[in-house]
């Protein structure tokens, strides 16, 4: 369980909170701009609780990643895949 102590910040309110957590996702895998990523990485060192939160996701993102190895799909069904994708866009 946390410490209470953990959940003090030094923030006027929990708005910078919410939006780090809420980009936790695209900052582990590396779907934010540089400008985004150093606000969300600065916010993290300073604030406790969001970091243990990002540890978590970080953890269970981790698990994932090894409990399931990346396969390269068939060379077949990605030739079906780009011919149906360029086929779609010529429809558009």
């Amino acid at each position: 369980m946390t410490d209470p102590v953990m959940w003090s910040h030094d923030h006027d309110d929990m708005d910078e909170c919410v939006r780090a957590l809420e980009a936790v996702h695209a900052f582990l895998h590396g779907e934010l701009g540089e400008v985004e990523a150093d606000l969300i990485r600065e916010h993290l060192h300073a604030c406790e609780l969001c970091m243990e939160s990002f540890e978590i996701e970080q953890t269970i993102t981790h698990m994932i990643h090894r409990s399931q190895p990346l396969e390269a799909a068939p060379s077949m069904l990605r030739q079906r895949l780009t011919l149906l994708c360029l086929e779609r866009s010529g429809q558009e």
